[in-house]
C-alpha cells in the first residue's frame, strides 16, 4: 500500500514539472520578438577649424518607421583614447532624429547608441571622423615710407600702407605704431593711430637728431602682426 501511495505521490510530481516545463516553452514561444533597428549617422562638416562647432545627427528607425521618443547616446574617440565616452544624451524626435553640437580640439570619431527597450532591439550607428585643423590667422604686410623734399625741422611725413598678404585687401580700422629704432636694434614704441578706410595711417615726426623709424602692426585674433622696412630721418649736426 506504502509503496503504491509513494509511487502515486512521484508520478504527480513528474506530471506537475513536464507540464509547468511545457508552459514555460510555450510562454517562451509566445513571447514576441523585439523589433530591430538601425541608426544612422552624418557629420555637418568633415573638417573644421579648431574653435568651431559641428554637428552630429543621425535617425533611429525600426525597418522604415521611425523610431520617436527614444534616448540616444553619442559616443566619442580621440586618437590619445583606448575607448569610446559617452558624451551627450538626447530624446529621438517625431522623425526619429537626433542632432548633437560638438567642438572638438583634436581629430575625433563619434558613433550614435540606442541601448533598445522593451519592443525595440538596441543599435548603434556607424563612426563618423570629424578632422580638427589648427588655426591659422591671416598673414599681413606694412609698408612705409618717408616724403621726400621734408626736413625734420618743419617735419617729416611718414606713412603706411597696411594689407592682407595673400589678398592685398586693405585693412581698415587698425591700429598702427610709429616706433624709433636704437643703435643697438629694437622698436621703441612712440605713437600709434589708426588706419584709414584704405589701410593707410600717417605720422609727421620731428626728430632732434638723425633718428630710423619703424612701423609696427601688432595684430588681432585673426591677423598675424607685422612690421614695415625702416627710413631714416637724417639731421644736420
Amino acid at each position: 500500500m506504502r509503496t503504491s501511495l509513494t509511487r502515486l505521490v512521484a508520478g504527480t510530481a513528474i506530471a506537475a514539472t513536464a507540464l509547468l516545463a511545457a508552459a514555460g516553452t510555450a510562454s517562451a514561444g509566445t513571447t514576441a520578438a523585439k523589433a530591430p533597428t538601425a541608426l544612422s549617422i552624418v557629420a555637418a562638416k568633415s573638417t573644421i577649424t579648431v574653435g568651431h562647432w559641428d554637428t552630429i545627427g543621425g535617425t533611429l528607425a525600426s525597418g522604415k518607421t521611425p523610431v520617436a521618443g527614444r534616448i540616444v547616446t553619442l559616443d566619442k574617440i580621440t586618437v590619445k583614447s583606448t575607448k569610446w565616452v559617452p558624451v551627450e544624451e538626447k530624446v529621438t524626435g517625431k522623425y526619429g532624429k537626433v542632432a548633437f553640437a560638438v567642438d572638438p580640439r583634436v581629430d575625433t570619431g563619434y558613433k550614435l547608441v540606442f541601448k533598445g527597450g522593451p519592443v525595440y532591439a538596441a543599435s548603434h550607428s556607424g563612426v563618423v571622423i570629424v578632422v580638427v585643423k589648427p588655426f591659422v590667422k591671416s598673414a599681413t604686410s606694412l609698408s612705409i615710407a618717408a616724403a621726400p623734399g621734408t626736413s625734420a625741422k618743419s617735419g617729416v611725413k611718414i606713412t603706411g600702407d597696411l594689407k592682407v598678404s595673400k589678398t592685398g585687401k586693405a585693412l581698415a580700422h587698425q591700429w598702427v605704431w610709429l616706433a624709433w629704432v636704437g643703435s643697438k636694434g629694437g622698436a621703441h614704441r612712440e605713437r600709434a593711430l589708426l588706419t584709414g578706410g584704405l589701410g593707410k595711417v600717417s605720422f609727421v615726426v620731428k626728430p632732434a637728431k638723425t633718428t630710423t623709424y619703424e612701423l609696427l602692426y601688432l595684430g588681432t585674433t585673426v591677423l598675424a602682426p607685422t612690421h614695415s622696412d625702416t627710413v631714416t630721418v637724417p639731421v644736420a649736426g
